[in-house]
């Protein structure tokens, strides 16, 4: 496939083509793919996962790397009992969006799924595709939605490498373990694109055994941090925050700067929940609004660092917040004595799953009077907004942050008060 700049894709130029012809990395030959026949159809819409929805004889069928309004012809490679798998043999008539993708390892790499589409109208797809969450679990917010925009490429600072059993390093297959080597990545940061182009990838990672079961964690901005140089920093509006290269990290710092501004829009107050706290990546922004912030982690290093960062940027202010740091899971939280406490606003920043129930009961009965709910799973955020709504909040807006471009993700910030 040839490389295109990012300001000057080209679009298909036909409305009938070969995929396998036009787009060789772009498309999957699933295995049964020869065995099973082919069919045509138009697709609707994507949902939230990126997939492309049609029907076949009033039957779901979920299509990977399709656009609305394509005609397909497809080849099923798997039927369930409520809906179908396909993958895309023909391209009958593209969608006026589609693009040959900017990446030469698109549709065999795992990490993005949307490159075939111009990046205005991902941006489109994404709110489309959140909005349909909420539409379908019938909840809403007081106030309309607004979408935070960010560069297209080479913007991700943190990766998750692979590796096999040869020893090969990259990313993983497209719906698959298989690791693909990879030697550029447009949504890299300059830093690391360059380590990849120069095939440096492999210097970056210890040759005497695997790191954790074989995934290999590389952070990426002024400096590059890996396993051979893991205690890393990085720098948010101009607050060097320090983390362990081997725990969790935002992706997007730009993105991330874009988002602190309103999750640290709180007034003046005394006590403060920071709750799946991290490094204290937001608490860092709220020194100067709260006399108290408590920060709650169950990852015992993370909750550390929490406490260096938290104490280095309060000294060099010379504040006089006071933080607390609990090390404890989100389930045992409402046991210990400091849930007692009363909170004048609580930031909520969980992992996929969403908050855990015993967390909901508890904010339900603590009527903490400010929730800023940092989301990376709108699937989890729906349903979590809802159960914040039966108890008692008022739902009031939610913010869509485009942190990971060129695939379905996003992240959310929702704000909810009672």
């Amino acid at each position: 496939m040839r490389r295109y700049s990012s300001s000057a894709h080209r679009r298909y130029p036909v409305c009938v083509f070969e995929v396998a012809a036009a787009a060789p990395c772009a498309f999957i030959k699933h295995p049964l793919s020869c065995i099973l026949h082919s069919m045509r159809v138009t697709t609707e819409k994507i949902v939230f996962g990126g997939e492309a929805l049609a029907r076949i004889d009033g039957k779901t069928v979920f299509i990977p790397f399709a656009l609305p309004d394509e005609e397909l012809d497809i080849t099923v490679t798997a039927n369930k009992r409520d809906y179908s798998e396909a993958v895309i043999k023909k391209v009958i008539t593209a969608s006026p969006h589609r693009i040959e993708p900017l990446c030469p390892y698109f549709g065999r790499c795992g990490g993005c799924n949307l490159q075939m589409a111009d990046d205005t109208y991902q941006q489109i797809l994404r709110q489309a595709m959140v909005a349909e969450l909420f539409d379908r679990a019938h909840i809403a917010p007081e106030r309309p939605p607004v979408f935070i925009a960010g560069t297209g490429w080479e913007y991700r600072n943190r990766f998750q490498f692979h590796t096999d059993k040869n020893g090969t390093i990259g990313m993983h297959g497209f719906a698959s373990n298989t690791v693909v080597p990879v030697h550029d990545c447009p949504i890299a940061v300059p830093a690391l694109r360059t380590v990849l182009q120069q095939n440096g990838l492999q210097k970056l990672f210890p040759r005497s055994s695997k790191i954790d079961k074989g995934r290999y964690h590389v952070f990426a901005q002024d400096d590059i941090y890996s396993p051979i140089h893991p205690d890393a920093s990085a720098r948010v509006k101009n607050t060097v925050l320090n983390f362990s290269v081997f725990g969790f990290f935002q992706s997007n710092i730009t993105m991330l700067e874009k988002m602190i501004e309103p999750v640290s829009d709180i007034p003046p107050c005394t006590r403060v929940l920071d709750f799946y706290a991290g490094v204290g990546t937001f608490s860092a922004f709220l020194t100067d609004k709260a006399t108290e912030l408590h920060l709650v982690e169950h990852n015992e290093p993370a909750l550390r660092a929490a406490q260096q960062n938290l104490d280095r940027i309060i000294a060099e202010k010379n504040g006089s917040c006071r933080c607390f740091f609990h090390t404890v899971s989100d389930a045992d939280w409402p046991d210990i004595p400091a849930a007692q406490l009363v909170y004048d606003a609580a930031i909520i920043d969980p992992p996929r799953q969403g908050i855990h129930e015993r967390a909901l009961t508890y904010l339900g009965q603590a009527k903490i009077p400010l929730i800023h709910y940092v989301s990376c799973n709108p699937a989890t955020f729906v349903r979590d907004a809802k159960k914040l709504t039966a108890l008692g909040y008022r739902f009031i807006e939610y913010r869509l942050f485009d942190f990971y471009p060129q695939t379905h993700h996003c992240e959310l910030l929702g704000i909810f008060i009672r």
